[in-house]
């Protein structure tokens, strides 16, 4: 009896077909994932930025509580609790634009940043706080205390539209 001898190759891969179908679905994965993945990561650098402001409200409060004045900067209101940026303490002799100390901000990074500034007009404090990313923009978060009436409020903006001063819940806003 003769015995047909068989050559067994052995196969350690994939085929052209395998491979172009498996980087396209990892594509695919991809370019849903990383879109969602930068909207989760700007969220939560706007949520710094809201309880930054929360925490300048409270300041606002304690301070005209402490000394009987309104503040007329954010070295005035150093003066009751630190507001940091990423290169030290607020000190600015008025209430324009400052950045926010937070995690990734830095000089040399200035993307991952809020700028906030302050307004007061008839003992109504309102706070702008804006992310330094152009792409971001809409996330920007905003805030009201009336001293007279002790209400408050804050509002965020969204990946659709940045959030108005005409929404906060403050009398004569």
């Amino acid at each position: 009896m003769k015995y047909k001898t068989q050559l067994w190759i052995a196969r350690n891969g994939f085929t052209l077909t395998e491979l172009l179908i498996s980087v396209s679905i990892i594509g695919i994965l991809g370019s849903v994932s990383i879109p969602q993945y930068f909207h989760q990561l700007q969220k939560t650098r706007q949520n710094e930025a809201t309880a930054a402001l929360s925490h300048i409200q409270t300041t606002i409060a304690a301070f005209v509580e402490e000394v009987g004045l309104l503040p007329k900067s954010w070295k005035d209101l150093n003066t009751i609790s630190p507001l940091m940026t990423p290169t030290g303490a607020a000190n600015k002799p008025n209430f324009s634009a400052i950045t926010l100390a937070s995690t990734g901000c830095n000089p040399n990074n200035p993307l991952n940043c809020y700028e906030v500034e302050a307004t007061e007009k008839d003992y109504i404090f309102t706070l702008h706080a804006k992310p330094l990313n152009a792409d971001a923009k809409t996330y920007n978060v905003l805030a009201c205390l009336d001293l007279k009436t002790g209400a408050s409020d804050i509002k965020k903006g969204s990946h659709k539209s940045e959030v108005t001063a005409e929404q906060l819940n403050c009398q004569n806003i």
